[in-house]
């Protein structure tokens, strides 16, 4: 008789189980122990996150890594499987009346989430194909870390996420309160000016990559965006971990600053996409 599938949340206690799962082929399955090691973290700050579940097919994560990360309205997906037949099989249990941002996913999954498009009759708001560049962490190291005269980094505190998120051009509803908790337990670094004006931002997601990154625009093309990334590269190396980052494929410009920095491509690309809700809900765009 053939036991029928069934998303299970999987227990914080054992997360760390799960994380190990992606130690296999190191490092190809980095950026999923990142995510994973985040939220160890994160939950070890604060024990009762609201809205945070790590959902694994019934017990077969154990084996094949398959999870699904639902942190409010962002989403993150993983697999240590070629074939991504587990990882379908849970995308389609997902409750996609709700709107979910999906962050960071490999383009080798891209089957299995189409494939769950298609039958479920879920329309995207956006879905951005973007290429995934590393630097590592000996390199980020090495990176200069020399400031043009009058001005200063430090480290983003809580308020500075008001006024990032203000300014995003990916604002939705909750994203404030994600750039509060990435400034508050995760590196962060911001570039100010004598009288403590903030410049320049960067922040570090969940999975371990920069961003996002902004620069305010009257100080754009002056070099602060690059400055942003060779000082969030150190912070990162700092806490032990190689540093990533993401660019919309057609951001040429973005693409060549990396490039410029020695960040190399990984040879596979990812994408961020985001679904229509279907009914009136908390997070819908």
């Amino acid at each position: 008789m053939e036991v029928e599938d069934h998303l299970k949340a999987i227990a914080s206690e054992e997360w760390h189980l799960l994380r190990d799962v992606y130690k296999r082929d190191w490092p190809r399955h980095q950026l999923a122990y990142n995510t994973v090691q985040n939220y160890i973290n994160w939950i070890g700050i604060d024990p009762k996150i609201k809205q945070l579940q790590i959902l694994g097919l019934s017990d077969s994560w154990k084996k094949n890594g398959t999870c699904i990360i639902l942190d409010r309205y962002q989403m993150y997906a993983y697999t240590v499987e070629d074939s991504n037949d587990s990882l379908k099989r849970a995308l389609f249990l997902i409750d996609w009346d709700y709107s979910y941002k999906m962050c960071c996913i490999p383009m080798r999954q891209r089957s299995a989430f189409e494939e769950t498009f298609e039958n479920l009759s879920i329309d995207l708001l956006w879905d951005h194909p973007c290429v995934i560049y590393e630097l590592p962490r000996e390199e980020c190291l090495k990176l200069s870390s020399s400031i043009p005269s009058g001005l200063h980094t430090k480290k983003l505190s809580i308020h500075h996420a008001t006024f990032a998120n203000r300014v995003w051009p990916h604002r939705c509803e909750g994203s404030e309160y994600f750039l509060k908790r990435l400034t508050a337990w995760n590196p962060s670094v911001g570039l100010f000016n004598e009288i403590g004006e903030l410049l320049a931002w960067c922040f570090c997601w969940p999975n371990g990559a920069i961003g996002p990154l902004e620069v305010v625009k009257e100080h754009q093309r002056k070099g602060y965006g690059s400055l942003m990334v060779r000082a969030i590269a150190r912070e990162v190396a700092n806490v032990g971990l190689n540093c990533y980052g993401t660019a919309i494929m057609g951001n040429l410009e973005s693409r060549a600053m990396f490039e410029k920095l020695g960040f190399k491509s990984l040879g596979e690309s990812c994408f961020y996409a985001r679904n229509r809700s279907r009914k009136l809900v908390e997070y819908d765009h």
